[in-house]
């Protein structure tokens, strides 16, 4: 079993678990393609990002919303500065991770010097700093999508299991529901012998199957129900029905929820992304679910479980 963590580093400082209060454990302050950012930068607007940054984390803030863990890692603009600017500018925790974000390659860079050079790489993040600062990683992210388990992928996501061994941070991860590529991940995991109970297999949420939904939860890990507002993957009301019934099977210890939430996302222009998910933002869970959860029986203690307890548990370990 993996270490639990007694105190968890933010981008302005460390905080104990108990001060992370209501956290959305699966957001982005802003997604980038760091090779089109590096070479145009006129593309590029930061005053108008850092404005939708703000506005998103004041806008939880306001539902009570205490802590954001920002997955944004190498390869989608991970930018220790930029958060650091949007946390003082709210007072809200931001946490940042460590991993390498690719669905089919990583660098070469790390290829031919293998694998133990990814590894050290995201360990420097967690137990020295972020890109030159000391505002160190709290997690590890790792990732798997459409193109399933390619070679390079599979390096990635080893490193990523190996340094959650040498460090004992919780791995965070993305999945594609499409080809139930979790279920590679969690062998992987196995193999790796990663304590699957600080993992979080997310995306999960992209399908209503609940036997393949129970089928990952039978492993330990938690799950991340953490798009809503994305209906182009799966309705609003069908992710809330999904998550009702999960609870009514006694799995509310493994569930945590969020939006993966992008204020700038720039695969597309800003006004398609609007047109495209309109609801989209970091408070539909406050709006929509939260209430629908209520009127369905589901208790205050059942709520702040999936919103407080449960993402500090995947921390502490306990």
């Amino acid at each position: 079993m993996s270490h639990g963590m007694a105190k968890i580093p933010t981008v302005t400082g460390e905080i104990s678990p108990d001060e992370m209060g209501v956290t959305l454990f699966h957001e982005h302050l802003r997604l980038i393609t760091e090779v089109v950012r590096w070479n145009w930068p006129h593309l590029y607007n930061e005053d108008e990002e850092f404005r939708r940054a703000v506005d998103a984390v004041n806008a939880a803030k306001r539902y009570g919303v205490r802590t954001i863990i920002d997955l944004t890692v190498a390869g989608i603009g991970r930018d220790v500065k930029f958060n650091e600017r949007v946390a003082r500018a709210t007072g809200i925790n931001i946490i940042m991770g460590t991993g390498f974000y690719t669905y089919t390659e990583i660098p070469f860079y790390f290829k031919n010097r293998g694998i133990d050079s990814l590894v050290d790489a995201f360990v420097h993040d967690i137990t020295v700093g972020i890109q030159g600062t000391n505002v160190r990683a709290a997690f590890v992210k790792a990732v798997i999508d459409a193109p399933g388990l390619t070679k390079d992928v599979e390096f990635a996501i080893r490193a990523a299991a190996k340094a959650h061994i040498k460090t004992g941070v919780p791995i965070i991860t993305h999945t594609f529901v499409g080809n139930k590529s979790s279920l590679e991940l969690i062998r992987i995991f196995k193999e790796e012998g990663v304590d699957l109970a600080r993992t979080v297999i997310g995306h999960v949420g992209d399908t209503d199957d609940i036997s393949f939904i129970e089928q990952i939860l039978k492993t330990g890990a938690f799950i991340g129900l953490d798009r809503f507002g994305l209906d182009i993957y799966l309705p609003l009301e069908k992710r809330t029905k999904t998550l009702i019934e999960l609870i009514k099977r006694g799995w509310i210890d493994q569930i945590l929820l969020s939006h993966d939430y992008c204020p700038t996302i720039d695969w597309y222009p800003h006004e398609e992304v609007v047109k495209l998910v309109p609801n989209w933002s970091m408070t539909l869970i406050f709006e929509k679910v939260i209430p629908t959860l209520r009127s369905e029986g589901i208790t205050e203690e059942q709520i702040n479980k999936i919103l407080i307890e449960n993402q500090r548990k995947l921390f502490t370990g306990k």
